[in-house]
């Protein structure tokens, strides 16, 4: 299973055909989330691109980098982002380590120092457990969100078949309570979210941990504007739980 991830087009029709795509949109689709309309979006690790492509049909007005630390995956991105009719000219991809995600080399040579609080969603699909420094990465991350915006891990669960799948692909995060109290312990507002039966078969392997970067009272008035639409606050029905 290792070597399809070398194989960025098979492996996007094996996640397609096993219907982990369609499960992987649902859980992101029925996010409560309050949110410009136009919003800049990363997604760390996105391999085939499936969690910030849909994060892009869920908000038209968005605009999304994209990286990966395996180029294949870039062109894959973009390659599924025209297959969904999705405008090219809303994706920009990127090499990217998750160890040093602010780092970015472009497809065409270019390289870049991302700023910070220059994203309003940041997006990680289980790639935590390849950094060198965990914790280094869970900060740099949340330096990259604007006030008020979101750091959304789909993380791997810790069911048999998640630490499985973590193992065979050599995907070693921390445990998620850890991983859970220490964002909080920056500051910031953690909610767990778990995949559900429709969200199969993603439900087997993940489970999204939401943080949402607290925003200082003058950003708060700002986000009255009508430039952003109107939502309750993430996780408003939900304690902070950290069990499976």
């Amino acid at each position: 299973m290792v070597y399809l991830y070398k194989l960025s087009a098979l492996y996007a029709s094996l996640l397609k055909l096993l219907g982990y795509e369609r499960g992987i949109g649902r859980f992101i689709d029925k996010l409560t989330l309050d949110c410009p309309k136009h919003l800049r979006i990363l997604d760390v690790g996105c391999g085939s691109g499936i969690v910030g492509l849909q994060f892009l049909e869920r908000f038209p007005g968005a605009t999304l980098l994209a990286t990966d630390l395996e180029p294949n995956f870039l062109k894959e991105t973009l390659a599924t982002a025209r297959h969904r009719g999705i405008d090219v000219a809303r994706v920009e991809v990127g090499v990217s380590d998750i160890s040093e995600p602010h780092r970015v080399r472009y497809l065409d040579g270019r390289t870049e120092t991302l700023a910070d609080k220059s994203f309003d969603i940041v997006t990680v699909g289980g790639v935590m457990g390849y950094s060198k420094d965990q914790k280094k990465s869970i900060k740099a991350l949340l330096r990259l969100i604007k006030p008020g915006g979101y750091l959304i891990n789909l993380e791997m669960n810790e069911s048999v078949v998640g630490k499985f799948v973590a193992t065979t692909y050599k995907c070693r995060a921390m445990p998620l309570a850890m991983m859970c109290g220490y964002i909080e312990g920056t500051g910031h507002r953690v909610t767990v979210v778990p995949f559900t039966h429709s969200n199969f078969p993603a439900n087997l392997t993940r489970i999204g941990i939401v943080a949402r970067v607290i925003a200082s009272e003058q950003d708060q008035a700002s986000d009255l504007s009508p430039a952003h639409e109107s939502a309750p606050p993430y996780g408003a029905e939900s304690d902070l739980d950290y069990s499976m």
